[in-house]
């Protein structure tokens, strides 16, 4: 029964190796295919929008959970959205976890529903790569 700390696990939720140097820059978009240029122009709105200190007047209450920025990628295989998403987590700043569906159901089934959500609590960025949407169940874990 071996253990492994929470935020080591979390820790090791980045981009493959051979995602480790992409960019918005790198990604070429495929011009017969606009929605590519128009998906790497929301991920650089998104990331300058995150990076925006959030302003709340005295009246105003932080946003609901279910109301916080998020920005989905769709698209057949092979289509560019992984190195994407790579590039997103490349250009966010602070702690930021990048993991595939599957290895975010692990964590879940490693930790426990509340203690992943704990452990990743404290991330500015979560990328999910390989969203499965075919197991309703964990999709509406996820």
């Amino acid at each position: 029964m071996p253990e492994v700390a929470a935020q080591d696990l979390v820790a090791g939720l980045v981009p493959p190796p051979h995602f480790g140097h992409v960019s918005f820059d790198s990604y070429v978009p495929d011009p017969y295919y606009p929605g590519q240029a128009a998906a790497v122009a929301a991920a650089r709105a998104f990331v300058t929008a995150s990076a925006q200190p959030k302003r709340r007047g005295w009246l105003r209450k932080a946003a609901p959970a279910e109301m916080r920025p998020g920005i989905y990628f769709d698209g057949g295989f092979g289509v560019g959205k992984t190195p994407l998403r790579a590039s997103l987590w490349h250009a966010s700043a602070g702690p930021r976890a990048f993991g595939t569906f599957v290895e975010y159901t692990h964590l879940v089934g490693a930790l426990g529903f509340s203690a992943a959500v704990s452990a990743l609590a404290d991330r500015t960025l979560v990328c999910i790569d390989e969203f499965e949407l075919d197991d309703p169940g964990d999709t509406v874990l996820m």
